[in-house]
């Protein structure tokens, strides 16, 4: 039994590596979702500003489909990831150095939108909304609808948004 205690430990040691190596692993794609999520609620925030200002589900949607398809440019992934790990660490907040986004900078962006502005039917099933507005964004944002059923992800993570995309709009009567 002797010799059993030392294999035992060595388990032991590669298990909490394993475990930190995952939660590690973990955390970093629960940052990048994160930080494109958020850069998808900004789209969705143009959208609704390019529109009657006031955000519908289809928006969200759209934004949500718009970063899938077009990738973030090294800026805007950078302003993410930090915007992303200012939510994740805000309780270590006093911690944190002058290289991170401020808290309050990252609230306004992801802003909860009042109730009363959601005039919106998620039960009858209907064909998602698009804005009229000929700017730059808002044309890819049409182009990337127009072409979500086609697209074909690169990776396996992708694959996984794009299924939630399809999921939540049959789920919510949203024909895309």
């Amino acid at each position: 039994m002797n010799n059993q205690e030392p294999i035992d430990e060595i388990d032991d040691e590669m298990t909490d590596e394993i475990d930190d190596e995952m939660t590690d692993e973990q955390e970093n794609i629960l940052k990048v979702v994160l930080a494109n999520n958020i850069s998808a609620m900004k789209i969705s925030k143009i959208l609704s500003e390019h529109s009657n200002n006031i955000l519908l589900t289809d928006y969200v949607v759209t934004g949500l489909i718009y970063r899938l398809m077009i990738p973030m440019t090294d800026d805007e992934m950078t302003l993410s990831i930090k915007e992303a790990e200012t939510i994740l660490y805000a309780s270590s907040s006093d911690e944190e150095d002058g290289d991170t986004v401020d808290e309050e900078d990252t609230l306004d962006t992801l802003d909860t939108v009042d109730e009363d502005l959601v005039d919106e039917d998620l039960n009858t099933k209907r064909k998602i909304k698009y804005n009229s507005c000929n700017c730059d964004i808002c044309n890819k944002c049409r182009v990337c609808l127009i072409n979500f059923g086609e697209f074909i992800p690169n990776d396996h993570l992708s694959t996984i948004y794009k299924n939630s995309i399809v999921e939540t709009c049959e789920k919510h009567n949203l024909i895309l």
